[in-house]
């Protein structure tokens, strides 16, 4: 079984749950062109009239896509969205419900957003750029499936040690000495929130790392020892061909394979 150290840089990301894919260059630029900018003040919360209408995509800060559940002890789930993201292909091409998320400003951040109805129009206009779309559809809800299983049946401490290394592959660390850091501040409350723990249990485990020399702290920035992720698979589902979490079911949706069932 390959070990997560051992991967490419293109692997390592391919193996990443905690964060979406970036968003492919050619629709960058139609998202852009299309598109309507808008700047949010940390602690906004984006209205659900774009919510419902829209999809958002992040030029830069830090947004956090919260969907609730029904569980009063652990009431929700909180994404982390970084640049070059699109926070989520709600209902892809539907303008229906939004009231079980929101999407949270937690940096000062620059949006993005395009009309649904201008993605549906691709597959009149440009149906290359429409399947390119509806592959990253369907990559972004494997993604998110595979962390909400990995979330709901890992351990705290599991879940830490991916969460970290997701972090690391994220923001394009280069892993070529022994201490990494990691280049984004997260407060106690968020990163919990995301690992769906208490702040207590991460309290506990954040101590236990700094004892073992695996974690140190240093103006607000998290270093890590590469010892902690030793016996970290590629991926946590247990895929063992070193493809995370683009499994072969994703070969359905090849862009070829799209194109040919559209046209049937």
């Amino acid at each position: 079984m390959a070990l997560v150290m051992s991967l490419s840089a293109e692997m390592k990301e391919k193996s990443t749950i905690f964060f979406p894919d970036e968003v492919s260059e050619d629709l960058i630029e139609f998202i852009k062109g299309n598109g309507k900018k808008i700047t949010l003040k940390k602690g906004e919360v984006i209205p659900k009239s774009i919510l419902l209408n829209n999809f958002i995509y992040l030029n830069s800060g830090l947004l956090f896509y919260i969907k609730r559940t029904n569980n009063f002890t652990k009431p929700k789930f909180v994404n982390v969205i970084v640049k070059n993201r699109l926070t989520d292909y709600h209902l892809l091409l539907e303008n229906n419900c939004t009231c079980c998320k929101n999407i949270k400003v937690a940096r000062e951040s620059e949006i993005t957003i395009i009309e649904k109805s201008l993605i549906r129009n691709l597959m009149k206009n440009n149906i290359n750029l429409f399947t390119r779309f509806m592959f990253d559809a369907n990559y972004f809800t494997e993604r998110q499936t595979a962390l909400a299983i990995f979330l709901l049946t890992s351990s705290p401490e599991d879940k830490l040690i991916k969460f970290l290394f997701d972090t690391l592959v994220v923001f394009k660390t280069a892993f070529s000495s022994q201490w990494l850091t990691i280049n984004i501040k997260l407060t106690r409350e968020e990163i919990a929130d995301i690992l769906h723990i208490s702040v207590i249990k991460l309290d506990l485990m954040l101590g236990s790392l700094k004892k073992k020399g695996l974690l140190t702290k240093n103006k607000g920035l998290f270093s890590v020892n590469t010892a902690l992720f030793t016996e970290l698979s590629p991926c946590p589902l247990g895929r063992e061909d070193a493809q995370g979490c683009k499994s072969n079911n994703m070969l359905k949706f090849k862009v070829k394979n799209m194109i040919n069932f559209n046209n049937q």
